[in-house]
């Protein structure tokens, strides 16, 4: 329930501090004084999109501050922890404006977004204004108050689970589909590349290798030309080796007939033996093994092959390779996609007769709760002077949808003999507020919204009516904290509460206050209300309140 609501320089109200109460609160006033403008605070504090023009004249920003007590509000407490916000039992919401329209929401001291703060607004607070009584035109409102009151939330979180699972295979089916269609249209093209890099049947890193071994066997020429040559110039008849020889054997013959030829004789037999042992190692040799010219044209041909794919395809092996899979699986699931579709289609079956079932039981469900809602709500009406009125909730089949299948619309006739109307368009706004009132009367013990606020719902009605309206909302206050903005003395005096908005001018400023009225204080206020000052006037007053306590 909300405990205080501290207002600064917020258009008229330069600065108050509201307390509220449980039960039922009447807020009067002049008209003009500035009653809107205490709501206007609340619904900022609930998440409404802040302007510059709610900053007073002359100030630099406005402050509006809100105190909870949200000690049997487990639903807001289950959100603030969602939103990692501390809290105990208490909770402070505030918002502050600049003077130029910017500013920041807090919730205990943590800065949160509007969206955010929207939604914990929408746990705490619920307005019913001219806005919240046109939403009552919107026949989705009627499905889900009817649900409401039929107790269908789990029936409806199971519908919920099944509409979503067989809208995600209808999405499958069409995009199963979609793939089939555009994998046919493609099946010559993906086959034909398929077939062209299968039959190439590329290896990663064979590019590589067969460069490698092309460039050896041209390496591998040039060492067996080479190599002919110098064993042809060791091992040939009259070759190094063999003159070497014959140098040696004439040295020799030389030396031993002219001994001063023995040192030049030694030095060569010294040097030969080494040169012989090279010559002969030299002779050994062999060119490594070279490939045939077969062999070469053959590699050359598949590295041309290899490098026109690349081309062709815009990637390397490895992506050629990765694209001959891709290929493979695509025309694999082209033949595999009609048993995909018929293992759709029978789950698609399935998830529709569950559908189907469930929501046979919500129509079971809301039509039964029809009856009892409807003859709740004609008792209020009765009470809220509309003694002829007859309300239906018209139920009518229509294909599933997100809530079942069935198309839910209340229907009022509010007087005798005019047959029934849609609250869309034939409605008058004086009975619109008098059928929400009577359905949120019905509703009372269901809603969980702790704080319910009526914004002049007493609009164009007087007399018995107005009776009749304020004990609909004094019973209201039995389960809700209750506020209401009200003309009527009728209402006034049925509230447990009653704060007074009143205007002053000072210095060429205008002041708006809001004041706790004690019981003398409600007196007061309710004799202005009747229009009178007499005596008459102050003692009927005083028989309001007392026969209301």
């Amino acid at each position: 329930m909300l405990k205080q609501l501290s207002i600064d320089s917020f258009t008229l109200i330069s600065q108050a501090e509201v307390p509220f109460r449980n039960g039922f609160t009447a807020i009067t006033g002049e008209t003009g004084a500035g009653k809107s403008v205490l709501l206007k605070a609340l619904r900022l504090v609930c998440g409404d999109k802040a302007q510059a023009s709610l900053v007073r004249s002359g100030k630099e920003k406005a402050v509006v501050e809100a105190l909870f007590d949200i000690s049997d509000e487990p639903q807001v407490k289950n959100l603030l922890d969602e939103l990692e916000i501390d809290s105990d039992d208490e909770l402070i919401i505030r918002r502050e404006i600049l003077e130029n329209g910017k500013g920041r929401a807090r919730v205990n001291g943590n800065v949160v977004s509007q969206s955010d703060l929207q939604r914990l607004g929408e746990e705490l607070v619920q307005m019913h204004g001219q806005s919240e009584q046109l939403l009552l035109r919107d026949t989705r409102t009627h499905a889900k108050m009817l649900d409401d009151y039929a107790g269908n939330g789990d029936l409806l979180s199971e519908y919920a689970t099944h509409w979503n699972e067989w809208n995600q295979i209808q999405a499958k089916i069409e995009a199963t589909e979609k793939r089939a269609k555009d994998l046919a249209a493609q099946k010559d093209f993906l086959k034909f590349q398929f077939d062209e890099l299968t039959k190439a049947a590329l290896k990663d890193g064979e590019e590589e290798e067969l460069e490698d071994r092309v460039n050896a066997a041209s390496k591998s020429e040039i060492e067996r030309r080479y190599l002919n040559d110098v064993q042809g110039m060791l091992n040939s008849e009259s070759g190094i080796l063999d003159q070497a020889r014959v140098l040696q054997s004439k040295m020799r013959a030389l030396a031993s007939k002219l001994p001063q030829y023995d040192e030049h004789l030694k030095t060569l037999e010294e040097a030969f033996d080494p040169f012989e042992c090279a010559c002969k190692e030299i002779l050994r040799l062999s060119p490594s093994r070279a490939m045939s010219e077969a062999d070469i044209d053959k590699a050359n041909a598949r590295i041309a092959l290899i490098q026109k794919l690349k081309r062709k395809y815009r990637t390397d092996v490895p992506g050629l390779i990765a694209l001959t899979g891709q290929r493979k699986e695509e025309l694999e699931c082209l033949e595999n996609l009609d048993a995909d579709l018929e293992e759709l289609t029978r789950q698609a079956s399935k998830s529709h007769d569950e559908l189907e079932s469930i929501s046979t039981k919500l129509t079971a469900s809301r039509t039964e709760a029809a009856a009892r809602f409807d003859s709740a709500v004609e008792g209020f009406l009765r009470d809220l002077g509309m003694p002829k009125a007859s309300f239906k909730t018209s139920i009518t089949a229509q294909p599933l949808g997100a809530t079942g299948a069935d198309r839910i619309e209340f229907l009022l006739a509010p007087n005798p003999g005019e047959g029934e109307k849609t609250l869309q368009k034939a409605v008058s706004g004086g009975e619109l507020s008098r059928v929400l009132l009577a359905i949120k009367s019905v509703m009372a013990e269901l809603d969980r919204v702790p704080l319910l606020i009526f914004d002049e719902v007493d609009s164009g009605i007087s007399g018995e009516v107005g009776n009749k309206i304020g004990e609909a909302l004094s019973n209201l206050g039995r389960h809700h904290q209750v506020l209401t903005i009200t003309h009527l003395h009728q209402v006034a005096s049925r509230a447990q509460n009653q704060l007074a908005v009143s205007k002053k001018e000072e210095d060429g400023r205008t002041f708006t206050s809001v004041k706790e009225l004690d019981y003398e204080g409600r007196v007061q206020e309710l004799v202005r209300m009747l229009g009178g000052e007499s005596e008459t006037v102050w003692e009927h007053a005083r028989q309001l309140l007392e026969a209301n306590k």
